[in-house]
């Protein structure tokens, strides 16, 4: 499964103080960052999908069993490996 059952910290983000300062890149240099993040900005997209078919599949296994379905946010505590979050 790789690092699928890895959690991130959810803190983490964008330090926008450190940010390089965009008026100094050429356009050129703008156009390769531009396709840069919209590259990335795809592979997270499919991620996400992918993501949501497996908790498809796992809700649709979990009602085919007869057992309660787990809310969204409990379901991918689930899928992360995050357990301990469970109320």
């Amino acid at each position: 499964m790789g690092d699928e059952g890895v959690a991130r910290d959810r803190t983490e983000g964008f330090d926008w103080e450190e940010a390089e300062d965009l008026t100094a890149l050429s356009e050129g240099e703008l156009r390769v960052r531009l396709e840069a993040f919209v590259g990335e900005e795809r592979a997270l997209s499919y991620r996400r999908e992918v993501l949501r078919g497996r908790i498809d599949v796992v809700r649709a296994e979990l009602v085919r069993r007869g057992a309660t379905v787990l809310a969204p946010g409990d379901l991918a505590h689930v899928l992360l490996g995050e357990t301990g979050r469970l109320p």
